[in-house]
């Protein structure tokens, strides 16, 4: 017999939602502020230049402000570095000391200071949503059962908040911004579980077979790989524009090394892949975005244009940020997706058991 749809219930899906509805919004965020080259936009956390809202003006600031900020930087590196220290990691508290851009100060941009705090403003905002699906799961006894995948979401969304302050302290150093974005699917992922348990995701329309779930599964992790390894030639193509070597008409490919390389060519990998699983799947002339390997055969031909004006125009902004945005839905669809055939096969076998 289905359980009963009390108002806890309700709430539960409301806040579940919510909550990987803003984290997903972080992402958005998140990569407007590396698109744009906002990170630093605020040189400390979690006030904006001290303040509870960011300054309107270089005037309000004091003339020393740079060399205040920068002090306070080198304090706080110092002490992820002595973490770090304890914990083993002596070559990277080294390095992280060592690092050109440590004590490099941060001018005031009035536009990337509010884009800046306006990301913070949403994380804030997803906190909440969190601590109430927490509390949700937590109040009530016949949701108590999916409390793990709650608390997992949550400590993984601490973790990040606090990532999000080294970040900045340690002025966007490469290793550590990439990790605080994949840290950040991570967490969104254990919340979808969470939701999932209680309300099974549904995508396709297909009749479930053990294959499907098998394929959905692949996919998923060959667009993990090609995430994790984008947010890697991200931060080499921050590398050459540091180095003065980024390129003027175009994105200096052979200096990006073999990640890169594979983050190119894998999409393509990708996209024959999911051509073929439309076509010869397909049973009508009609396709749909109701048929993910449809969906995943779209965003990939996409991402694929997207890499080439990458590399043809020198990383655009705009190309960027739609990049980051395609593939991070892309990455947490077939997630969804994923889910929602283990869930369908799961209850067919257990149709055809008592049959």
């Amino acid at each position: 017999m289905a359980p009963i749809d009390s108002p806890a219930r309700r709430d539960y899906r409301k806040f579940g939602r919510l909550t990987c509805a803003s984290v997903f919004l972080l992402f958005l965020l998140g990569g407007f502020v590396r698109a744009t080259g906002s990170g630093m936009g605020c040189p400390d956390w979690p006030m904006c230049y001290g303040g509870l809202m960011p300054p309107m003006s270089e005037t309000s600031l004091p003339l020393d402000y740079k060399e205040v900020f920068v002090a306070k930087r080198l304090v706080k590196v110092e002490r992820f570095a002595s973490l770090l220290d304890r914990l083993g990691f002596a070559a990277q508290a080294r390095n992280l000391r060592e690092h050109p851009l440590i004590d490099a100060p941060e001018h005031f941009d009035p536009v990337k200071a509010w884009i800046e705090y306006v990301n913070r403003v949403f994380g804030v905002l997803a906190g909440l949503f969190a601590i109430r699906f927490l509390y949700i799961a937590i109040r009530n006894g016949d949701l108590r059962r999916h409390l793990p995948w709650v608390l997992l979401g949550f400590a993984f969304l601490l973790i990040n908040g606090w990532l999000g302050a080294v970040v900045v302290a340690t002025n966007l150093i490469p290793g550590i911004v990439s990790l605080h974005f994949m840290l950040a699917f991570v967490c969104l992922f254990a919340y979808m579980l969470a939701l999932h348990r209680e309300s099974p995701f549904s995508w396709t329309t297909r009749s479930a077979s053990r294959s499907c779930v098998a394929w959905s599964w692949i996919i998923w992790l060959g667009i993990w790989g090609i995430v994790t390894l984008g947010t890697w030639a991200r931060e080499g193509v921050e590398g050459l524009r540091i180095a003065g070597k980024l390129g003027v008409e175009q994105l200096n490919v052979e200096a990006m090394g073999s990640g890169f390389v594979m983050h190119r060519y894998l999409p393509l990998v990708l996209l024959a892949v999911s051509f073929w699983q439309t076509v010869s799947l397909s049973r009508s002339k009609v396709w749909s975005l109701r048929d993910p390997w449809m969906t995943i055969c779209l965003i990939s031909l996409l991402q694929v244009i997207l890499g080439a004006v990458h590399i043809a125009f020198v990383v655009p902004v705009w190309a960027q940020l739609t990049h980051v945005v395609l593939g991070s839905g892309l990455l947490v669809a077939v997630f969804a997706w994923a889910l929602s055939e283990s869930a369908r096969s799961k209850s067919h076998d257990a149709r055809v058991s008592t049959t």
